[in-house]
């Protein structure tokens, strides 16, 4: 790109792209340093940004454009729709830790014998179901999050085990799921159809999952309390509290049905307050009151909208003064073969899922470039949609800051089985199933395993004209 188109298309930093860079920088490096010291919670990562804001103040020459950015990192529509759902979502974790369901679940697992070494796999596979059949790995997250971790932590699991257990079959849903929406953008940005590339990715996730499952089975049982559930103090007084089972089950029906995540939390949480209206556990008064349950809810969720907001900021200060650009261009000059092509996709996916703090952002904006890098040698459009999309998952949700991460930290913090400030840091080292996808597509990457290519009249019937390049 020209100098003058620059120019006009991005704005100017002092420094250049390196202080176009600087606001990045900072962000990330406090909250290393901040991490490095201990000091690991949500309200500590919001200085990160307010530093971040600062920097990009400086180095912006024009100081509209600036403001320009910051509105439009604020009210961007995904920002919006996850401020909302947040929300929505701290109130059935109430509901369900009010309607004393944890005790009847407790009851029922000491009848039944089920030792805590089982709980980790057991979270991994039902998120991995729920979140496979709905698309969605928040609604997965929603629907066992405030069931599952106070009753881990009744019967003596260890919590961030079981945290990352939950956020692993989550994200194995989000990969792999036809409806999930990195599913979609995937498979859009590389113009090939969503079955196709379902059918392609099954090898890679059922690879990852086979992994995770061996890992939470051992480390379950190795990182368990002191035995199982019937050696814990509980009766039966709740044990009618099974009802509200209904809540995460109209969820997932809803969402099944067509019906979007907030529409299936609010209708949800309406069947709960009355629900729990009628059984004696909440009043009109305790619902509304400044301590109450509504109060409670939205405060525990408090701390990770304000820093997720700082993300959009920074992303859209960034990406306003070029900085996103500059590494796509650099990364279309480094592919010069279907390897190289490949890796640099695949390192392109990673670093931006990394530096946005999200796996869904990055493969919404390294689609286009990365069709772009694997064109000319005629790489199945399937094939670089699951190296999209896999790596964009398997990076996307190990970073401590992404939205789901955060979400996931929230909930703990509300179900009270944790301390306030409670931090993604402690729990993402235990999602073994990002973890084994990145290793997973990066030895595809790197060995060719599961590599094909495209032939002119297939790409000819999806009206698609390729100019070849040589492969080395």
């Amino acid at each position: 790109m020209s100098n003058e188109k620059r120019q006009e298309e991005f704005a100017g930093t002092y420094g250049g792209l390196i202080g176009a860079c600087l606001p990045l920088v900072v962000m990330l490096g406090s909250i290393l340093v901040m991490a490095a010291l201990g000091m690991r919670s949500t309200k500590n990562y919001w200085s990160a940004g307010f530093l971040a804001v600062v920097v990009g103040f400086l180095v912006y020459k024009d100081k509209k454009r600036f403001q320009a950015a910051i509105i439009e990192g604020a009210t961007d529509r995904t920002f919006g729709f996850m401020l909302c759902c947040f929300l929505i979502a701290g109130v059935m974790s109430k509901i369900l830790t009010s309607s004393h369901l944890v005790s009847g679940l407790l009851y029922v697992m000491a009848k039944l014998h089920v030792s805590a070494g089982l709980i980790p796999i057991l979270c991994f596979v039902i998120c991995m179901i729920l979140s496979t059949a709905t698309g969605s790995a928040a609604g997965a997250m929603t629907t066992t999050a405030p069931v599952v971790l106070p009753l881990a932590f009744a019967m003596g699991c260890n919590i961030n085990l079981v945290c990352g257990s939950i956020l692993a079959g989550s994200c194995f849903g989000d990969n792999l799921a036809p409806i999930s929406d990195t599913t979609i953008a995937s498979s859009l940005s590389q113009e090939v159809d969503v079955t196709r590339v379902v059918r392609a990715r099954l090898k890679y996730a059922l690879a990852a999952g086979a992994i995770s499952i061996l890992l939470y089975l051992v480390m379950g049982f190795a990182m368990a309390g002191s035995g199982s559930a019937e050696r814990l103090e509980v009766d039966g007084t709740y044990v009618s509290s099974l009802v509200f089972l209904i809540l995460p089950v109209l969820i997932v029906t809803i969402m099944l049905r067509g019906g979007g995540l907030f529409s299936a939390l609010l209708v949800s949480e309406i069947l709960g307050i009355a629900m729990l209206l009628l059984f004696g556990f909440e009043t009109p008064a305790s619902l509304v009151a400044a301590d109450g349950l509504i109060y409670n809810a939205f405060n525990g969720m408090v701390n990770s909208i304000i820093f997720i907001l700082f993300i959009f900021i920074m992303v859209s200060i960034v990406k306003n003064a070029g900085v996103l650009d500059a590494l796509l261009t650099w990364m279309q000059n480094f592919a010069s073969s279907e390897r190289s092509a490949e890796i640099a996709g695949g390192a392109m996916v990673s670093v931006m899922s990394i530096a946005i703090s999200s796996g869904t952002s990055a493969i919404a904006f390294c689609g286009p470039i990365i069709r772009q890098l694997m064109r000319p040698f005629k790489v199945d459009r399937a094939r670089s949609a699951n190296i999209l999309d896999g790596l964009g998952c398997g990076m996307g949700y190990l970073v401590p800051t992404n939205p789901g991460c955060l979400q996931l930290a929230g909930f703990a913090v509300a179900a009270g089985v944790v301390a306030e400030g409670y931090s993604a840091i402690s729990f993402v080292g235990f999602n073994f199933h990002s973890m084994a996808l990145f290793l997973v597509f990066w030895f595809a990457i790197l060995t060719g395993w599961g590599r094909t290519h495209e032939t002119d009249e297939e790409l000819a019937r999806d009206g698609i004209v390729v100019e070849s390049r040589t492969v080395r």
